[in-house]
């Protein structure tokens, strides 16, 4: 059994990380004594409850919600959601799914169990909540991730050992926020995969990235093929720019082709280029020194 340390309200809880005990809840993630100022369950109207501004999760599965919405109606909320009082409402800490399955439910009252926690504290069982259930989606999950960052000075190495992940993998996981913003929606809708989108960052523009994240949506193309592909784009040579050639390019190459009896070639713009002379044996080019070591003026 793994363990990882949860820190909340200035002090060590262990939490187990036991596989068996996912998909029940929070209480099933965080020992009873964590909540031994607010293990009482008391009806609170609906309409009093405002969504964790902490909430990691964006997009909840339609046909699960369905799912969970006809259970309501029909069971009853078996399992009551966290909040904490804040002024003259309350704030959703965890169970935001379980929270809006209820107004879809028609219910005015909903169970809870109200908790004093921190801003810190909130953001962190949002989180735990979601990431030990697998319900967010990998861009979720960075955002959540940078939200840690931002708001409460995490480093990676302190979310990788929060979450018991390495840190290579918080990194990566953090660096699909580098994506477009049209490729990070096909994240969230499961267009492509998380593995996908590692695959793009590895190249240098947006239009690329944006090419084969279409590519793969629509030829459903696995992880290694786009690795193929990534790999082949990043070999092919850079097309080198056409010399620009300036109307009085043409002039100087022909006056400087008659003073020095070979070919000259002029390349570049206005203020920056080259001059090139041809020559056609060993003898033509010493003479060419010869007369442009002495050139005094240039035309």
């Amino acid at each position: 059994m793994r363990l990882r340390t949860l820190i909340l309200r200035g002090r060590f809880v262990v939490v187990s990380k036991d596989t068996q005990r996912l998909g029940k809840g929070l209480e099933a993630l965080i020992p009873r004594s964590l909540f031994s100022s607010g293990r009482t369950i008391v009806s609170i109207p609906i309409g009093m409850i405002v969504p964790n501004r902490f909430q990691p999760r964006k997009t909840f599965a339609d046909d699960a919600m369905r799912s969970l919405v006809a259970s309501i109606k029909t069971y009853g909320l078996n399992q009551p959601i966290l909040v904490r009082k804040q002024h003259d409402h309350y704030e959703l800490i965890a169970g935001e799914r379980r929270y809006r399955a209820c107004i879809e439910a028609g219910l005015e009252t909903i169970s809870a169990i109200v908790k004093n926690v921190t801003d810190q504290e909130s953001l962190q069982l949002a989180l735990i909540e979601n990431l030990e259930r697998h319900d967010l989606n990998p861009m979720e999950i960075a955002f959540g991730y940078q939200r840690l960052i931002d708001e409460f000075s995490f480093t990676h190495q302190m979310i990788s050992e929060f979450f018991c992940k390495s840190r290579s993998a918080v990194s990566n996981t953090l660096r699909l926020l580098n994506l477009p913003d049209v490729i990070q929606q096909m994240v969230e809708k499961g267009d492509i995969s998380e593995g996908h989108a590692r695959s793009l960052l590895s190249l240098s523009t947006d239009a690329d990235m944006l090419f084969l994240a279409e590519k793969i949506k629509a030829e459903s193309l696995n992880v290694r093929q786009i690795e193929s592909v990534v790999s082949d784009l990043k070999k092919k040579p850079k097309e080198t720019q056409a010399p620009i050639q300036l109307p009085l390019f043409e002039t100087l190459e022909r006056e400087l082709g008659q003073k020095f009896s070979a070919k000259v070639s002029i390349s570049g713009g206005e203020n920056r280029g080259k001059i090139t002379f041809h020559y056609q044996s060993s003898a033509h080019l010493e003479a060419l020194l010869r007369v442009l070591s002495h050139m005094t003026d240039i035309p």
